[in-house]
């Protein structure tokens, strides 16, 4: 019996630990008690420290996009106290420069891809869309402030 309930609690430990894949990897970005690792174009991933209870999970997976390399060291990770900003940059083959891609969150579950700029009554907006989503339209803009 006390082999069993130490078990369990070996097995309940390695919950709060961080996953293998990260303990060597220094983050890209803390914000107050939690790590964002990225995992080049694919994904980001996140470890929580809450009140000494440390989670980690995938936060987002990023489209694939076929017949294309990243180049890590121009992918960022930003935050401006209100939107976690993924920049990935993926070249396709044989193209010669990165087609840039944007994504964003205010709360680490809702993602939200740049899709480009528009024009409202001759004044520039950044356009967004849910991720995932395949409409055309924007969901959210955002004014451009030279």
């Amino acid at each position: 019996m006390l082999l069993f309930i130490a078990l369990l609690l070996i097995a309940c430990d390695k919950k709060h630990t961080i996953p293998e894949q990260l303990q060597n990897k220094q983050p890209d970005l803390i914000i107050d008690n939690a790590e964002f690792y990225l995992n080049s174009c694919q994904s980001l991933s996140g470890v929580f420290n809450d009140a000494g209870k440390i989670t980690s999970r995938v936060i987002v997976t990023f489209p694939t996009r076929l017949m294309s390399y990243c180049s890590e060291e121009r992918t960022q990770l930003s935050y401006d106290g209100t939107y976690l900003t993924v920049k990935l940059c993926r070249t396709a083959f044989a193209a010669g420069d990165c087609g840039l891609e944007r994504y964003r969150s205010k709360d680490f579950q809702h993602w939200q891809e740049y899709i480009g700029i528009t024009w409202v009554n001759n004044e520039q907006y950044e356009a967004w869309r849910q991720l995932g989503s395949s409409s055309t339209k924007a969901d959210e803009i955002n004014k451009v402030i030279p």
